[in-house]
């Protein structure tokens, strides 16, 4: 699932995405990995200027712990993205046929119509 954060702040806001706890609650690693004899991986980040919406990020964006204090301090609004169920195929049949419950119990007797004010 995916969400849209929005800085509802009036200030810039940067959140690091530390691999110990995004790259680790998403199952694989986002980091930037330096070329070089020492391979060193650098954490994302996200930055968010004030009343802006971020494009749809995973869900896993909600385990860092600075985005969960900025939304519960109300600086940024979460909106999850749910995705649409696909619609069930259509299947082309006979139109359907109604049978009263005379028909159904006996069909070789012909149902009594009730006159006006019997019950």
């Amino acid at each position: 699932m995916t969400v849209s954060l929005t800085n509802t702040s009036r200030r810039c806001l940067v959140f690091v995405l530390a691999h110990e706890t995004y790259c680790k609650a998403l199952g694989e690693c986002r980091c930037d990995v330096e070329e070089g004899r020492r391979a060193r991986r650098t954490a994302k980040s996200l930055t968010l200027a004030s009343d802006v919406t971020s494009p749809a990020l995973d869900d896993a964006v909600l385990t860092i712990p600075e985005v969960v204090r900025a939304v519960k301090r109300g600086d940024l609004s979460v909106k999850r993205h749910v995705p649409e169920r696909p619609l069930p195929a259509l299947v082309a049949t006979k139109a359907p046929t109604t049978t009263s419950l005379a028909e159904v119990t006996r069909p070789d007797v012909k149902a009594k119509k009730n006159k006006r004010g019997a019950s």
